[in-house]
């Protein structure tokens, strides 16, 4: 599914505008940070979010999300390329977390590094965001 997300605010909360969804355009709130947050979400007319996305500026995090059982893999793209990240939403802070697709390695965990959420990737300038890919592939690779 390819996803196209504007960011109207970033921080805590974020109110985030998202197209690319089979229910439509999609408006999020979202608060908190690591394993333990908030969501809000309605669907908005396409003038609505239309609106939104004239207000978020440049603040637009495009990417491909695929599903894989309970897990979503997400692939960036314009300025991102090369990140990946695998995410999934617990219904409680003390549910197990299920063993990962088959076929997909981890390199680390990233819940509490803010630094990975899509409002963080969506306030970086052009010319920092493949910078901060790389980066982020050699702290792990040594």
């Amino acid at each position: 599914m390819q996803l196209r997300q504007g960011y109207v605010r970033t921080g805590t909360p974020s109110v985030r505008i998202r197209l690319g969804e089979p229910r439509g355009a999609v408006l999020t709130c979202k608060a908190g940070s690591g394993v333990k947050r908030s969501e809000v979400e309605t669907v908005v007319p396409g003038s609505v979010a239309e609106a939104l996305f004239q207000a978020a500026g440049k603040r637009i995090v495009e990417k491909v999300r695929y599903a894989l059982g309970p897990w979503e893999l997400d692939r960036f793209q314009r300025g991102r390329e090369g990140l990946t990240l695998l995410e999934i939403e617990l219904g409680h802070e003390e549910e197990p977390v299920p063993a990962p697709p088959t076929g997909v390695r981890i390199l680390r965990e990233v819940t509490d590094d803010n630094r990975f959420t899509s409002s963080a990737l969506a306030r970086m300038k052009p010319g920092g965001q493949r910078e901060f890919v790389r980066k982020a592939y050699e702290e792990v690779e040594g």
